[in-house]
């Protein structure tokens, strides 16, 4: 007889659940987004040692047939969808047009992790919508732009509509542009933000929404719509006032020097010898990192071990970014955890009873640390080591285990 079943799957139907089949496992654990009973089952899996880990519990009667539809990525919902019986999974964003509240509501459920923008007239119309993230509402007969779309006399001469939506930026940089002709056609904006040359605010005042945030920035500003590293070419290309929409790295100073104004729409690494430099320059960004140039980086990895060797390698440090699963090894003593690691926006850090404390310290949102030979499920060591399981996020020792690894599955 197996010890366990483990059952990881985005939708589990336990209506067709046995007694016999319940009773030939010792423990037996779900891990789903939804799961799906009826009186029967649950009564059942109340009697059985079954711990269950699901977003949701949907009870119908077991003659129901219920469709799963799946969209990873965008989604988009019209005014002529047909979600009867249909169960909507969406990781990632969904668009519901205007005009599509009585398609919405012929869903028997929609349930999205990520993003939903909707008009703003179906706020609150829904009980069938669940929604792990954000909500956001567009003004009723908006067109949707891209995220982070600069207007300029080329998009005011194609413009077919006469209001629109930037669910990011909006940005409104040439000076020169026709004000004129964008005031003629009746345009009006609407955005999470819009970015302004401070020359076209008082021309462009009426056309924007009252309600969206305006920000001002120097005349003569150039759009980089991507990550910069800021070198001399790049003054040379687009001058001294710049305004980036992602992360802008810093390390060469006869740029630094050139440079009058940022604008960062993200984070801003800093060379440590130019922080004071950088200090001088009018700017805005989100996060300021000051970056040891011989101190290491190591990111983006899926397993990394840190030992002694790593930080002789790097005698100013390490800097850990972005790592799913980081364990330290026993020969690092607390105080050199302190002096000569960082680690930010890591899954997972293990080590040592020991090293706790310091871990705990220098980690910055990091989302576990866990002390190695610990068992997390059950408070105690565990001989057999860890397995982590990135799909069901389970800890432990899966000996004897059936594990079944499935977007949809019947017990």
């Amino acid at each position: 007889m197996k010890k366990n079943k483990i059952i990881n799957a985005a939708t589990c139907d336990a209506r067709e659940v046995t007694e016999e089949s319940l009773a030939g496992y010792e423990k037996i654990t779900i891990n789903a987004a939804f799961l799906i009973v009826d009186e029967r089952a649950k009564a059942l899996l109340n009697q059985y040692p079954v711990t269950m880990h699901v977003a949701n519990v949907l009870e119908l009667p077991k003659d129901q047939n219920i469709t799963i539809q799946y969209i990873n990525g965008k989604g988009e919902i019209g005014p002529d969808a047909d979600g009867t019986g249909v169960l909507l999974m969406v990781n990632g964003k969904l668009f519901v047009a205007g005009g599509s509240a009585e398609a919405v509501k012929s869903y028997y459920r929609i349930m999205v992790n990520g993003k939903v923008l909707m008009p703003k007239s179906m706020e609150g119309q829904f009980t069938n919508f669940l929604v792990n993230g954000k909500t956001e509402y567009y003004p009723d007969g908006a067109r949707i732009l891209k995220a982070d779309t600069e207007i300029d006399d080329l998009f005011v001469m194609r413009a077919a509509n006469t209001l629109y939506y930037c669910p990011g930026n909006l940005f409104f940089l040439d000076t020169g542009m026709d004000t004129e002709a964008l005031s003629r056609k009746g345009l009006k904006f609407a955005a999470r933000r819009i970015i302004t040359a401070e020359s076209l605010v008082s021309r462009l005042i009426s056309q924007f929404d009252e309600e969206t945030e305006i920000v001002k920035v120097p005349d003569g500003t150039a759009f980089i719509d991507d990550d910069l590293e800021l070198k001399p070419k790049t003054i040379l290309k687009y001058g001294t006032k710049i305004l980036v929409t992602g992360d802008v790295s810093i390390f060469d100073a006869d740029a630094l020097s050139s440079l009058e104004y940022l604008y960062a729409d993200g984070s801003v690494s800093v060379a440590k010898e130019l922080e004071e430099a950088f200090e001088e320059v009018e700017s805005v960004y989100d996060e300021l990192k000051v970056i040891d140039p011989e101190q290491g980086l190591l990111s983006d990895r899926p397993i990394l071990k840190v030992g002694a060797a790593v930080l002789k390698k790097y005698p100013h440090g390490v800097r850990i970014e972005d790592c799913a699963k980081v364990t330290l090894s026993e020969e690092l003593s607390p105080e050199d955890i302190m002096e000569k690691l960082h680690i930010s926006d890591c899954a997972l850090v293990i080590c040592s009873k020991e090293q706790e404390e310091a871990v705990n310290l220098i980690a910055e949102d990091v989302a576990m640390i866990r002390v190695s030979g610990q068992d997390p499920e059950e408070g105690k060591d565990d001989e057999g080591g860890m397995v982590d399981g990135i799909l069901g996020g389970f800890f432990g020792k899966l000996r004897d285990a059936q594990v079944i690894n499935a977007a949809e599955y019947k017990m």
